[in-house]
């Protein structure tokens, strides 16, 4: 069970793109010592190479030195955007097996959470940024419960959405930004969908793209093992009058599938969202669109 007591030490981390300097995360660092935590900056964190936080080994070396660190009990990213996926090969996940702890991010950040829940077994909170989070002065209310009522210990139920095909699931959860998920496709940290509930989102694709990904989603060789899909907010994704609307890329995903659905869950690119323990146990009841977390 993720369980973070107040008083320890939380390394900060970038995984993906750059922030350059400290002032971009003053608020969120401020949010985090609000709630007792304590953070540890990465010596590598307001690095910049082009687009990302620095070179690929640099951004995995403050990883890797988080997890080397019994003190450090948490790890918090601290912009997404994109480059996470670059630095997967340099991630220790024997000494992340051997020394587990969550790492706390959103979007791009997930495909680290997902490298890590396949190949060291490690449960992540996955919908909180420590720079998206913090554009106003304070974050989102329902965000901030979300997230402390995990790091205490506590197995939330989240109530959202509407019912596709009904019925009910149980799985371990994984929650991903569809088009990261996709370009770990043929890879060795693509995850074994068998036995998984799966709840993706996306924001500023044209839907004849979501359309594809989905596709190619379903074409994975373990996808007829998934127990159930969950289908977040896709902000922000239109497309021309002949790709049809996102409902139609939806229904023709699930068509010759017999899995239970929720559509509209409150997850993705929202100012407001849930934060969601990807790698817990959870039950799916698709009928009352009820998601409960039952243990990591």
């Amino acid at each position: 069970m993720i369980k973070i007591e107040k008083g320890s030490k939380v390394a900060v981390v970038a995984p993906s793109a750059q922030i350059g300097e400290i002032s971009k995360i003053s608020k969120g660092l401020k949010y985090l010592e609000s709630i007792g935590l304590i953070p540890v900056l990465g010596k590598n964190l307001l690095c910049t190479n082009r687009y990302m936080a620095g070179s690929d080994t640099q951004r995995a070396d403050d990883i890797n030195s988080a997890f080397s660190d019994s003190d450090i009990k948490a790890i918090f990213c601290v912009r997404a955007a994109a480059g996470a996926t670059r630095i997967l090969p340099y991630i220790d996940y024997k000494l992340a097996q051997k020394n587990p702890k969550p790492v706390i991010g959103f979007c791009d950040n997930v495909a680290l959470q997902l490298a890590l829940n396949k190949l060291s077994g490690i449960t992540c909170l996955n919908g909180f940024s420590l720079t998206y989070d913090f554009k106003n002065d304070t974050p989102d209310k329902a965000i901030c419960a979300d997230l402390e009522q995990q790091l205490a210990g506590n197995l939330p139920v989240f109530t959202s959405g509407k019912t596709l095909p009904n019925g009910l699931a149980e799985g371990q959860l994984l929650c991903a930004n569809l088009s990261v998920l996709i370009r770990l496709a043929g890879t060795p940290y693509f995850p074994d969908l068998s036995g998984k509930i799966l709840l993706i989102e996306d924001v500023h694709e044209r839907l004849h793209k979501i359309d594809l990904m989905l596709q190619q989603l379903k074409q994975q060789q373990s996808f007829h093992n998934l127990k159930a899909v969950i289908f977040g907010q896709f902000t922000d994704c239109a497309g021309d009058e002949e790709d049809g609307t996102l409902f139609d890329c939806f229904k023709d995903f699930l068509q010759n599938t017999n899995i239970p659905a929720v559509i509209d869950f409150n997850f993705g690119h929202t100012p407001s969202r849930h934060v969601l323990p990807l790698g817990s146990l959870a039950r799916l009841n698709a009928d009352s669109s009820t998601l409960e977390i039952l243990s990591d």
